[in-house]
């Protein structure tokens, strides 16, 4: 799924979804050298895995499940590029946990 940053996206508990940040706009020719997830809450219910970098260079993944629901989380993607001097930028997304 694709989202622009800040946005808000709704997630059920048992779902297990991708989100794909898209750096591309931003980076111009430089490529991403490392991609870091951040989540943030009001508790340690939702799960990350499946994250990193895609081929482009220019785009990253992060596979969420779990959370409790009627919270909001923030998805925090940090992201340092590959220049000289590097460059690092966050890029956010809200996640609501509603059963549906």
């Amino acid at each position: 799924m694709n989202l622009a940053p800040g946005e808000l996206a709704y997630q059920d508990p048992d779902a297990a979804l991708v989100y794909v940040f898209d750096w591309r706009a931003w980076l111009g020719d430089a490529t991403i050298a490392s991609s870091t997830f951040i989540i943030t809450g009001p508790d340690g219910g939702l799960v990350q895995d499946t994250a990193g970098v895609l081929a482009d260079n220019q785009q990253t993944r992060v596979r969420i499940s779990k959370g409790t629901v009627g919270e909001t989380y923030d998805v925090i993607n940090r992201i340092v590029t590959g220049e000289t001097p590097p460059q690092t930028d966050d890029r956010s997304l809200r996640l609501k946990i509603i059963d549906n």
